[in-house]
């Protein structure tokens, strides 16, 4: 067996193996797995004394589970994703992670160890546990399904809180702002911690008889991808976030977020078209995720720097359908700008046909000629207003550009500001205007993306200012995408530029380095 670990650890990833022993060998885990192992016995004897006090009769599973589920998931909920987060973290602070960039490892390479290393952690905690959650099924009131299931929904969120705890730890290098950061994600952390408990307190007392609902796999189905995809994202976040600025850290996030639009796309198609008893709802929902996911997506990517570096101008493609499909992600705030708009009308167009088809062949339910009106309206408007508040922050941001390099959060930040001034100015120029108090809607709150799109979808018919908002919102979008449009041509006319010759010969001796060397014939018998 040694020989065998060790075969393993001369092939598996340094920082896996490297982050690994560091995390067992410290106080933080000898801690953890103690104190662990004395709640498990603890709660143990505690449900000794609590059968032997019913007399052995009572249903006193579920009880047992969610004492021994709260033990597991303060250890693989809340420790692991922290020191998940420290151990990059300390890399930024003691200026240790340069030492790691000059080595053959890459930037996913190192965020994938260190993950490799929360994993680990989570399988010996989980192990550790595990006897004690199969222990409950003899217990009565709690069946191998509902166990099996938690379980597992607990690593993956343990995971999933892992990799974000490995994002947060890139986002600064500075001592103060770590602790800041540090302090967030513990708050972070519980709440999780205490929301999960809440979940499973329920599903383990009165959840047995879902695992026979469809719908429930399905909603299963849904969140399961909306896990893999967002992991996805936030793990290749945390790469380009380690990345030299010189390289393209965006084409893959931009792929993952086109990867996100269409499952949901997908999803909300197959829920429209199969569920017997569904009606335009279902459509509503489709393009209120369509505009939050691009706001969010968005807002982030308008905070890009707009010059690409020549490393990156050397892999832009070439030809022109290349470069009218793939330009958008390449890096810079216009194509990111251009890119979350050509998501947010594909949504628009994506939920009106979906409409069209339902009604034409009655698979979408029953929709009368007012909702269908309604949810066009309503396909328009909320695109509409994220388009136009983006393009406002990147206005702003290019300005700011003059003075100071802005950065991710800052973009961010701007859109956040202006969303909030749109949405709170109005009630407090009513409330000035009018101290009698706040009426119903009107015209004056127009800049309210969330009222203005619920008056829209509500009531049972087209309310009066529907065409006023039809028309000026669109209008004002297409206006800020115009003034916008100087800035995404400077981005689109980039062009790829040839590799220096410096670098093409460096190039070709380490692929001449790395091509297995051929064989040699030394004797008459050799066979080439």
């Amino acid at each position: 067996m040694d020989r065998v670990f060790d075969w393993l650890g001369e092939r598996l990833n340094p920082i896996l193996v490297k982050e690994t022993r560091q995390a067992l060998k410290s106080r933080q885990f000898v801690l953890t797995f103690g104190l662990l192992l004395i709640a498990a016995w603890g709660w143990s004897l505690i449900g000794l004394v609590m059968m032997e006090v019913d007399g052995g009769y009572s249903q006193s599973g579920p009880a047992m589970f969610v004492g021994y589920y709260c033990i597991l998931a303060a250890a693989v909920g809340v420790f692991v994703p922290f020191g998940a987060f420290r151990s990059l973290a300390s890399e930024q602070e003691e200026r240790t992670y340069e030492l790691l960039s000059i080595t053959g490892l890459s930037p996913r390479q190192i965020v994938s160890g260190k993950l490799g290393s929360a994993v680990v952690q989570v399988a010996i905690y989980t192990s550790a546990i595990a006897p004690c959650l199969a222990f409950t099924y003899m217990l009565r009131g709690i069946s191998m399904p509902t166990i099996l299931f938690v379980v597992v929904y607990a690593v993956l969120g343990a995971l999933g809180l892992s990799v974000i705890g490995l994002l947060v730890g890139t986002l600064t290098g500075e001592k103060h702002w770590q602790v800041l950061l540090s302090v967030v994600l513990i708050v972070g952390l519980l709440i999780v911690f205490f929301i999960g408990i809440g979940i499973t307190s329920n599903l383990v007392f009165d959840g047995d008889y879902m695992f026979g609902d469809d719908e429930f796999w399905m909603v299963m189905g849904m969140l399961l991808t909306a896990y893999l995809t967002y992991f996805a994202l936030v793990f290749y976040a945390a790469v380009a976030q380690i990345t030299f600025v010189s390289d393209n850290r965006s084409t893959r996030l931009r792929v993952i977020m086109l990867i996100q639009h269409a499952c949901l796309i997908a999803w909300f198609g197959y829920i429209y078209f199969t569920v017997e008893v569904m009606d335009e709802e279902i459509l509503y929902g489709l393009v209120s995720c369509m505009a939050f996911h691009w706001a969010v997506m968005g807002a982030l990517m308008i905070g890009e720097w707009p010059e690409l570096s020549m490393r990156v101008k050397r892999g832009l493609p070439q030809s022109f359908l290349g470069r009218a499909v793939l330009t958008w992600f390449n890096p810079g705030p216009g194509t990111g700008y251009m890119f979350a708009c050509c998501g947010l009308i594909a949504a628009c167009v994506t939920t009106c046909v979906m409409l069209l088809i339902g009604m034409a062949s009655g698979l979408g339910g029953s929709t009368s000629s007012t909702d269908m009106e309604k949810i066009f309206a309503f396909s328009v408007l909320a695109p509409a207003y994220v388009i136009a508040y983006m393009g406002i922050s990147l206005i702003f941001v290019r300005f700011l550009r003059r003075f100071t390099q802005g950065t991710l959060f800052v973009a961010a930040l701007i859109q956040v500001l202006l969303i909030t001034a749109g949405t709170a100015g109005p009630f407090v120029v009513e409330s000035i205007v009018d101290s009698g108090g706040f009426g119903g809607y009107s015209l004056l709150q127009i800049t309210n993306p969330f009222w203005s799109s619920a008056h829209i979808a509500e009531g049972g018919t087209m309310p009066l200012e529907a065409p006023v908002l039809l028309t000026v919102v669109p209008l004002t979008a297409l206006i800020v995408f115009v003034l916008n449009l100087p800035g995404i041509l400077h981005e689109v006319r980039h062009v790829r530029i040839a590799k220096p010759v410096r670098v093409a010969e460096e190039d070709e001796q380490l692929a001449a380095e790395t091509k297995p060397h051929e064989p040699v014939q030394i004797s008459p018998w050799d066979v080439q």
